[in-house]
């Protein structure tokens, strides 16, 4: 059997191909789009779409309406225009992109659907992700809790969940009584009974025909389904997360695994206008699109979005829609059956909301089929299902909270640190707690230890209501130079700790600060808060941070300097810098070793050794570079390389701590191909900066 992976992508296909245990990653440059299609936003309500179609000499064929509650009324129209044969989609959409009457102007993109590699097919070992007993080689506990999530709820026909995917087998006797009936709609006459704009859309819509059957051709829709919400307890097959529930199916890829922008649009506006109040999508990729990220925005539903299996940070690079920032999305990393991440997931410290198990899934596929398939596609229909549970407990819960809930009852872990913001893997046995009591806020929230490196605060534990039922689980804490307050905490430094063991025990947070010639302050802000999102107040508190001294100091402006040269190194005038140290040779080229050594620095009586420098490199092959340092003059220790070549002058920082109480000297290094002619390294302005013991 097959195992589905996420990967749907616009500006490459990810295509993860069977090779042994190894994903192989193939990926052309260019995204690929519908030819000839663009997505256009107009500016104004009812703008002239007439003239629209003049300027770009094409046709509008389809306009897009979401909901209007949380958007301006006087917002234009968002529309699908088809050019002219032989007319540029660049051209057209660079003009309309300076035309102020146009809010953006995008190609129509194609996403698709791929395979990954098989995991072991074991039909023995099942349903790890919500009760693992170590039954697949895995850790007991790795799993969502569903026991417990079970009782406070296993489910209802309230939640109305859209599966905006492949398309879901609603023959599937494990899911067809869980299907989405719409009440407004005759099946089979042939009639758009309710008005909808579509005919027969008995159990949803299929988006990319664009007509009123679901069915899904590919399998990985089915297997989404399956694991939100297989029907429980009657003896068929597994359940879901939900036993009960009511699936609504937007088919928004063919059954070869592609769509397009226009495709995902009509799936999206659907599920809305239909009252879908949970989203479950197991798809994206690289290229951003205003017009799928405004369909999210507008929607008032949540939406569950795979975070990637592209085994890359999302902090740090693209993926979309998983890291549209909306409140109401929640991004969704992989984890395995010991409760680590997935080899193939995504992650982001803060582009990632929550992780989940996503590897060997055993789920339902079309035809009265089950199948084991591996993916952020199958961690996400977890997460989806722990919505559906609480939002089936709590009718009234807003997408916030439920996030909230998704978040915050999250088991954390070591090993998860840093994968998503919860620091875990979702917990729903905690997230359907019936608590409404939020944590107490201590009021000795304060500095306890603070260096030129950092320090520490400190805190006594509170109860997780109020000052009882046991210690607060989790703890907040933000950190920024800026005086803070509950407006801005958005612009500082976050950081989410587990809470104490007991109430009253003292806590602490150990923060770092790079050091300065003068004193500074550092801003702190803290709250703690409970399973299910409740917070305390917040508290604030503020930390001096001493000036550290300096121990050596060179600007080399001076007659005297603090640094011996020798080889190539010689002072050069650089404009807007003054004097600085220079290898860069003469005409007989490059000595073999050039040094630049400074005197003895004493730090017998110092500590928090901490050595900061300006450079510019632009060696050649055969040149290298690097700064030392060494307690004796002979034996030196590298601390830093350069690299070849650096764009302008930048700001270096070399630990150097661990010679607290010694005598040590520096040197910069550089070795080069004798006689040849490069542009070699310059230093300026060297300091090492130092506290008192």
């Amino acid at each position: 059997m097959s195992a589905g992976l996420y990967s749907v992508n616009v500006a490459y296909h990810l295509n993860l191909k069977k090779s042994g245990t190894e994903m192989i990653n193939t990926r052309p440059t260019a995204p690929r789009t519908v030819p000839g299609e663009i997505i256009v936003k107009l500016a104004r309500h009812q703008a002239d779409t007439a003239l629209l179609q003049s300027q770009t000499g094409g046709r509008v064929v389809e306009e897009f309406h979401f909901p209007v509650d949380r958007l301006s009324m006087e917002q234009g129209q968002m529309v699908r225009v088809k050019l002219a044969d032989g007319t540029s989609v660049e051209d057209t959409l660079e003009q309309l992109r300076q035309d102020d009457e146009i809010v953006f102007a995008e190609p129509n993109y194609v996403y698709s659907l791929d395979e990954a590699a098989n995991p072991p097919n074991d039909l023995h070992e099942k349903l790890w992700g919500l009760d693992n007993q170590g039954q697949t080689g895995g850790t007991v506990g790795a799993d969502v809790n569903i026991s417990e999530a079970w009782k406070v709820s296993t489910g209802s026909k309230g939640p109305l969940i859209s599966v905006i995917d492949s398309g879901i087998d609603y023959n599937h006797p494990d899911l067809a009584a869980n299907m989405w009936i719409n009440p407004g709609e005759i099946a089979g006459d042939g009639i758009d009974n309710d008005g909808n704009g579509v005919v027969d859309d008995v159990h949803g819509y299929n988006a990319y025909a664009d007509n009123g059957d679901p069915m899904d051709g590919f399998s990985h829709g089915t297997h989404c389904a399956g694991t939100i919400a297989a029907v429980g307890n009657n003896s068929v097959g597994v359940t879901g997360v939900m036993q009960e529930a009511q699936l609504m199916a937007v088919k928004i890829f063919s059954d070869s695994g592609s769509t397009s922008t226009d495709a995902i649009l009509r799936g999206l506006a659907y599920s809305a206008r239909m009252g879908a109040q949970i989203t479950s999508n197991s798809w994206g990729g690289p290229r951003a699109s205003e017009a799928i990220k405004e369909a999210f925005e507008s929607h008032p539903g949540l939406h569950i979005i795979a975070a990637g299996n592209g085994n890359f940070d999302n902090d740090r690079k693209d993926n979309f829609p998983s890291n549209y920032d909306l409140d109401n999305i929640v991004a969704v990393a992989a984890t395995d059956h010991n409760d680590k991440r997935a080899r193939f997931s995504q992650w982001g410290a803060t582009k990632v909301d929550v992780a989940a198990p996503g590897h060997g899934i055993y789920s339902t596929i079309p035809g009265d089929r089950y199948g084991l398939k591996s993916g952020t596609s199958m961690a996400t229909p977890h997460v989806t299902g722990g919505a559906g549970l609480i939002l089936s407990a709590y009718p009234d819960a807003t997408p916030q909270e439920i996030k909230q809930r998704l978040i915050y009852g999250s088991d954390r872990s070591d090993e998860l640190s840093g994968v998503s913001v919860s620091n875990g893997r979702v917990n729903f046995g905690k997230s359907l707690q019936d608590d409404t009591v939020a944590p107490g806020a201590p009021n000795d929230f304060g500095a306890a230890e603070v260096g030129i490196r950092g320090g520490s605060i400190s805190w006594t534990s509170v109860g997780d209501d109020k000052w009882g039922n046991g210690a607060a689980p989790v703890v907040e804490v933000w950190k920024s130079s800026d005086p803070l307050n509950a407006h801005n905490l958005g612009a500082a430094e976050k950081s989410m700790l587990n809470g104490a063991n007991e109430v009253g025990d003292l806590a602490h947070f150990f923060f770092e600060t790079e050091p300065k010639e003068i004193a500074e302050t550092v801003h702190f802000a803290m709250r703690s808060l409970d399973n299910v999102g409740n917070s305390s107040e917040l508290r604030f508190a503020t930390v001096e941070a001493p000036a550290a001294e300096v121990a050596l100091g060179d600007n080399f402006d001076g007659e005297s300097v603090e640094f011996q040269a020798g080889g190539d190194f010689h002072r050069v005038e650089e404009e807007g810098r003054g004097l600085v140290f220079s290898t860069r040779p003469g005409e007989e080229g490059s000595k073999p070793v050039s040094d630049l050594v400074s005197r003895e620095i004493d730090l017998t009586a110092k500590k928090d050794a901490y050595l900061k420098f300006d450079y510019k490199t632009d060696m050649g092959w055969g040149e290298r570079a690097g700064v030392y340092a060494s307690t004796d003059g002979e034996n030196w220790v590298e601390k830093a390389q350069f690299r070849r070549h650096s764009s302008g002058w930048r700001e270096q920082a070399v630990d150097l701590s661990e010679y607290d109480g010694q005598r040590i000297l520096l040197k910069f290094g550089v070795t080069a191909l004798e006689g040849k002619r490069h542009g070699g390294m310059r230093v300026d302005d060297v300091r090492v900066l130092v506290g008192s013991r």
